[in-house]
């Protein structure tokens, strides 16, 4: 899975404007994060078609940085992501980000930004997701 960082100067009416451009084009966001650091804006998603959307945003002037995620299932309890970084630390493989796309009951699915995703598939293929 591919996420879209889009780096911007932070203004009111940012998300509606990338969301609007995404929507005119039938993109459909399946996850999204936000942050705003000064006048600086982060907007991270997550959607199909991420090659387009990405050509999209570029051409309509944003600054995009596009990022591979490993989708993980998570059983649901205290100290999962304790030990999923763990399992991770212990064969050094150095995780960038972490994001928990869904949730149940029961389990949980985390999206995994690291800079060795084969090693990480290797790792973690008993819970790899797809």
């Amino acid at each position: 899975m591919k996420a879209l960082n889009i780096i911007h100067e932070d203004h009111p009416g940012l998300l509606a404007e990338v969301t609007t451009l995404l929507e005119r084009e039938g993109f459909a966001v399946q996850d999204f994060a936000g942050l705003s650091v000064g006048n600086t804006a982060v907007i991270s998603l997550t959607l199909e078609r991420s090659e387009e959307a990405f050509r999209l945003l570029s051409d309509a002037g944003y600054r995009v940085i596009a990022s591979e995620h490993l989708l993980v299932r998570l059983e649901k309890h205290p100290g999962a992501l304790a030990e999923l970084s763990r399992r991770l630390a212990e064969e050094n493989v150095n995780v960038r980000g972490m994001h928990i796309v869904s949730k149940d009951e029961n389990t949980g699915i985390v999206a995994l930004e690291t800079l060795d995703h084969e090693k990480a598939r290797e790792v973690l293929k008993d819970i790899l997701v797809g």
